[in-house]
């Protein structure tokens, strides 16, 4: 007997937009590096994922771009849920609280003894300066975690100079991708809701 086809329950919660925000700016971010270096190196890839020193450089590449693509994430979210509030400065601190939540499991790196606590201060204050203006394309938002992509790639400068305006635009298609997919997957109203009211019970 034939099996109706069930619509997926949307995400109501903060819970529910930390998963979806986390899960897709790791898939971003490792296809972005990942997926670079192996067609980077072509049919030398298999002994380069080897070699210990390259392990550890794409450790360190994969954790600053899943930053830089979950901080764009976090704004471009601020953008989808102010208009479902009437305080939309109480939507910053869960999202911030989140994106250092999503960091706080990355590896530690000795010139990062604060961890990612820079990253975090940076997208308190890009969410401030958003409130003050209409929302600008997502585009325009991830092109700037794109480029801090391309600058983490374990790859010699030399060998990826002109290659910026690929990886910008790498990150930028697949994560208007993933936002779609939140359009059809997040319920925007009820988390902006679930928001605010985690930020006033915290205040």
């Amino acid at each position: 007997m034939m099996r109706l086809w069930r619509e997926k329950p949307r995400g109501r919660d903060r819970a529910a937009l930390d998963r979806f925000l986390e899960a897709h700016a790791a898939f971003v971010g490792q296809r972005m590096t990942i997926g670079y270096c192996e067609i980077k190196a072509g049919p030398l890839r298999h002994s380069l994922f080897r070699e210990e020193g390259f392990k550890v450089m794409m450790e360190r590449a994969r954790w600053e771009a899943f930053a830089a693509v979950r901080a764009d994430m976090a704004v471009v979210a601020q953008a989808r849920l102010r208009s479902h509030v009437d305080d939309a400065a109480a939507l910053d601190a869960p999202l911030v609280d989140g994106f250092a939540t999503s960091l706080a499991a990355a590896p530690y790196f000795t010139d990062r003894p604060d961890g990612f606590a820079a990253e975090t201060a940076v997208l308190a204050d890009r969410l401030a300066q958003a409130r003050l203006a209409a929302p600008v394309p997502p585009a325009r938002v991830f092109a700037v975690g794109g480029a801090r992509v391309f600058d983490c790639l374990p790859i010699h400068t030399s060998l990826r100079a002109h290659e910026r305006e690929m990886i910008v635009n790498g990150v930028c298609f697949h994560a208007m991708g993933a936002l779609a997919k939140g359009d059809i997957q997040l319920d925007w109203p009820a988390i902006a809701r679930d928001l605010v009211s985690q930020a006033q019970v915290a205040a």
